[in-house]
């Protein structure tokens, strides 16, 4: 795999895009218009624009201004998923490496260089694995599948340099606990998923600072009269966020409008767990022989069963279906695939929000959801 490199040059050029729905926290303000400079967003206004010179202006036609989508959990190649992703409102990603050996996880973040094409941008890393469940594996290799080894991973996030922000962890797996303990320290989120734990487990693992969930619902222990699993820890847990695959597909509508009731909407956060950016070689060793269909990629099982092993959402359509399935707001719904996601990684203070000083991380769509612009740090790196 050879190295990517990054056009990381900023646009000189002050951009201003009126006639603009402001999504601004929980408000949306109508007939708005946002200057941009220095790749910052640098004034916020209402009624009409200001004339400004060597300003580049875009008209939003009365179409919504938000802050530009993070997704945590992705997969494929790196350049694919910038410049795919960057079509439906994403301006950063973590790109999220399925379980392997941790000598393949090593080699993976050694080649990794933080700078990619003209697109959404890579934040870090998500590692899927490997200290993950055989009995709740999905579409992962199980050959791969180990109890957590404290001093290899310790070793591992070294030579990474900071560039991993997410592990997904079973808790139920012998030194499980110690490995959160550890994360929490160095910063790293640590993600209750592929599991089969019991509640108390999963309780356990929140006290000790699990505080965040890998695709809620799909992979973890559920819920039955006399064994609540993990399902049961997440929705009644206010510490922890929820990461939700919302195609609709991997999780079914009215499981959805669960957890919209269950958790405070500022505690769910939308991801696209998108393979559309993987090529069929890495395809097939996630999967085997497999079919996409639907919004999703299908593993063959016995016979002519199924095992969902990925989507082919995007973040936008995730929101839209928040909006039109759940009955969130337009405002929430877009909270959850900017600022909540941007709150789970530490950059809430930078990226996430429409305000002064924040980075300009920037989606403008239409009524229909359909996405108009995406500005990545007050660049252009999509424009219909």
């Amino acid at each position: 795999m050879k190295k990517q490199k990054i056009n990381s040059g900023r646009c000189t050029q002050a951009i201003l895009i009126h006639n603009a729905c402001l999504i601004i926290g929980n408000r949306i303000t109508g007939n708005s218009w946002i200057l941009i400079k220095d790749a910052k967003i640098f004034r916020i206004g209402y009624g009409a624009k200001p004339v400004l010179k060597n300003t580049m202006y875009i008209d939003a036609r009365s179409g919504y201004v938000a802050p530009g989508f993070i997704d945590l959990h992705i997969h494929g190649n790196l350049s694919k998923i910038s410049k795919i992703q960057a079509k439906s409102g994403t301006t950063g990603f973590l790109l999220s490496l399925h379980t392997r050996s941790l000598n393949q996880f090593s080699k993976s973040l050694s080649e990794f260089q933080d700078t990619l094409p003209k697109g959404a941008r890579c934040l870090g890393f998500h590692l899927e694995g490997p200290f993950i469940s055989k009995k709740m594996a999905g579409a992962q290799p199980k050959r791969f599948m180990i109890d957590p080894d404290i001093q290899a991973i310790r070793s591992l996030i070294k030579k990474a340099e900071k560039k991993i922000k997410i592990i997904t962890i079973a808790p139920e797996l012998k030194n499980s606990i110690a490995l959160i303990k550890m994360l929490k320290k160095d910063k790293i989120v640590a993600a209750i998923g592929h599991t089969d734990a019991s509640i108390e487990q999963a309780k356990m693992a929140i006290d000790n600072g699990c505080l965040y969930t890998t695709h809620v619902f799909n992979r973890m222990s559920g819920i039955s009269s006399r064994n609540p699993g993990v399902i049961t820890q997440v929705l009644l847990d206010n510490r922890i966020s929820a990461e939700v695959i919302a195609d609709a597909y991997h999780v079914h509508p009215d499981n959805l409008r669960l957890l919209v009731k269950c958790k405070p909407q500022d505690k769910i956060v939308l991801v696209s767990d998108s393979v559309a950016a993987m090529d069929s070689r890495s395809l097939k060793v996630i999967a085997g022989v497999y079919r996409m269909e639907n919004l999703a990629l299908n593993r063959t099982g016995s016979g002519s069963r199924y095992t969902i092993a990925g989507s082919k959402l995007n973040m936008l359509q995730a929101v839209k279906n928040m909006v039109y399935l759940c009955g969130v707001s337009i405002a929430n719904a877009v909270k959850m695939a900017s600022l909540n996601p941007a709150r789970v990684i530490g950059l809430d203070r930078k990226k996430g929000r429409i305000a002064n000083g924040y980075d300009a991380d920037i989606v403008i769509f239409d009524k229909d959801f359909q996405c108009k612009a995406t500005i990545t740090a007050g660049e252009i790196i999509f424009r219909r």
